[in-house]
């Protein structure tokens, strides 16, 4: 299934049948359990930069010496 199908038969309608409606109330496990959901999100992204970042660092500079390099071979 394609994004823009998923979007169109899942997303949107879900979206609109809640757009008119008010949440009235939420009860104190269900607001923990949301924070609890976007403190992991966030510590879980900080952690795959933490650790993909050198990697992906390291490869665009040996991309970019590798061109450095041939250019000065040429010459």
């Amino acid at each position: 299934m394609e994004l823009t199908e998923l979007i169109s038969a899942v997303i949107l309608p879900t979206l609109f049948s809640t757009l008119g409606r008010q949440a009235y109330y939420l009860d104190p496990g269900s607001g923990s359990y949301f924070v609890q959901l976007i403190l992991a999100s966030l510590m879980g992204t900080l952690f795959l930069i933490g650790v993909y970042r050198k990697k992906v660092t390291d490869f665009f500079r040996s991309l970019f010496s590798k061109n450095k390099a041939d250019e000065e071979s040429d010459e």
